[in-house]
């Protein structure tokens, strides 16, 4: 009996909307084990296995608002942490060295006072992290409501060479910011669901709490350091409130599972407050997931994304280095993903799931995404 109590709990024990909730185990000693805690737990079997026919195996921790509980008052409530790594240049699709960059990429300020003709500033490494507490309630078997406030941590490691020309390097400056990001609220909408198969939409709106003036100390090309506005990527918000606009379909057959979901990102308003936007993102994602037993889950996730660069310009950040220029922002990527889904006690979870660009096609020069890694901690209530 408690095998099937696993499998059964299992089945919920899913990513981002998808826990289980802790309930009485049998102590294993029949001397306590009364006829009303054993009538109590087989109702709790009986409504486990109606709840894991209306849910897919467990999916990967990077998806977003796959699906909701079935009854009012069901819900979960946890914290993702997303990594991400960068290591070098991108061209387009190329890889490119910094003394290339700093002679042949012209810098759009040319012509202003004190402004080389190409850049001078370029980015040798960078990192951010995200923590975001979130939590997903059931108002009926059809509507729920979701909300998440990430809280985040960016570092760039500058690289600046001297004078306006040349490649004569006056070594690095790491640059950070952090705080709260843009808050994000909505509902998930489930528009089919059968034992087999369903299909979600999502609707959430994208707050603009994030700061979008985030200023440090910058190493310049006349060797002196001054305190300036960073790049647009450094931000830790969009400035815009924003629509994340999503449709989701999954299927299982006994221990497989599978799926795919589109995201649209999409800015409402024109411009910010500093004078700029992003474009509109697009994302699409399948993924086959195992279920290798009743607490354990693996997956593999191929997801590509595709957004135009930046539009508009904020006149506070200006100068020859990368991140100060809109037109290198967005471009296409695709990436490759492994993951992993551990109940490790009743109504407790950890997704792990790690992801490798294997396709970037960047708009102008960017850093080059190297990995990143996603690791979620669920705990379930309903």
């Amino acid at each position: 009996m408690k095998y099937r109590a696993l499998s059964l709990a299992a089945a919920v024990a899913t990513a981002l909307t998808i826990p289980a909730h802790t309930f009485a185990a049998d102590s294993g000693t029949e001397s306590t084990d009364s006829y009303s805690q054993r009538l109590a737990l087989s109702q709790r079997i009986k409504k486990l296995r109606a709840l894991r026919k209306k849910l897919p195996v467990p999916v990967p921790a990077g998806l977003f608002g796959i699906y909701a509980f079935p009854e009012k008052g069901q819900g979960v409530a946890g914290i993702n942490y997303q990594h991400f790594e960068f290591e070098g240049l991108l061209q387009g699709s190329d890889s490119v060295t910094a003394e290339t960059v700093v002679t042949t990429t012209p810098n759009r300020f040319f012509g202003g006072a004190g402004q080389p003709p190409t850049l001078r500033v370029v980015p040798n490494s960078a990192k951010a992290d995200v923590a975001f507490p979130f939590a997903n309630f059931a108002l009926n078997d059809q509507f729920a409501l979701v909300a998440l406030a990430p809280l985040i941590r960016k570092q760039t490691v500058l690289e600046t060479f001297q004078g306006a020309s040349g490649t004569t390097s006056l070594g690095t400056n790491t640059v950070t910011s952090e705080g709260l990001g843009d808050i994000k609220f909505g509902a998930i909408y489930k528009a089919f669901t059968s034992d087999m198969h369903g299909v979600v939409i999502d609707a959430v709106l994208s707050a603009p709490t994030g700061s979008i003036t985030e200023e440090d100390n910058n190493l310049t090309p006349a060797n002196t350091i001054v305190k300036t506005r960073l790049g647009y990527g450094m931000q830790l918000g969009s400035g815009t409130w924003d629509a994340i606009l999503g449709v989701s379909y999954w299927g299982k057959k006994k221990d497989l599972g599978w799926g795919a979901q589109y995201l649209a990102t999409i800015p409402l308003e024109e411009r910010n407050s500093e004078g700029w936007r992003y474009a509109n993102k697009h994302e699409g994602t399948a993924w086959l997931s195992y279920s290798w037993k009743p607490t354990f889950v693996t997956s593999v996730r191929m997801r590509a994304e595709t957004q135009g660069s930046i539009k508009g310009i904020d006149p506070n950040i200006y100068g020859p280095g990368l991140g100060g220029d809109p037109d290198n922002y967005g471009g296409d990527k695709v990436e490759l993903s492994l993951g992993a889904n551990w109940m490790y006690s009743m109504g407790h979870n950890i997704s792990l799931e790690f992801s490798k660009p294997i396709y970037q096609d960047r708009n102008g020069v960017q850093a080059d995404h190297d990995y990143s890694l996603m690791l979620s901690w669920r705990n379930g209530f309903f």
